[in-house]
């Protein structure tokens, strides 16, 4: 009997412990600007796109989508069109990948292919950044 007391005493303490943690939690997230974070995410994702850090090539995302990705540019001989609501049109077949792809996925084929870089894991906040500056670009 006074065992299961003592285990009961314990789980109510710890109930206690995560409503009280998960309140924090709640008043903590309350406070974030999700718009802020979102811009925060895109202005880290705008420099991404310029580094040539992100493979072995000396080339970065602007060498060829032209101006962040706001004109025309070229991959060889192929005219690449400026991003204008890329997100909306994916997922789509990608000619090049030879196979239906996410945006994500094409980030990542730009890296590995043409920058000669090692592709970003699905859940890095670099790919996601690189993303939302993508998704965000209007064609001037």
């Amino acid at each position: 009997m006074k065992r299961n007391l003592i285990v009961v005493s314990i789980l109510a303490v710890g109930c206690l412990v995560l409503l009280a943690y998960a309140g924090k939690g709640r008043e903590a997230s309350a406070q974030v600007d999700p718009q802020a974070e979102l811009q925060k995410s895109i202005e880290r994702g705008k420099a991404l796109f310029m580094d040539t850090a992100l493979g072995t090539s000396g080339m970065s995302c602007n060498s060829c989508h032209t101006e962040g990705g706001t004109k025309p540019g070229k991959m060889g001989d192929m005219t690449i069109k400026p991003f204008d609501n890329v997100a909306a049109n994916y997922p789509k077949y990608f000619a090049i990948g030879k196979r239906v792809m996410t945006l994500d996925q094409v980030i990542n084929w730009c890296i590995v292919n043409p920058m000669k870089g090692k592709a970003l894991s699905c859940d890095s906040q670099k790919l996601t950044d690189l993303t939302a500056y993508v998704a965000s670009v209007k064609a001037k």
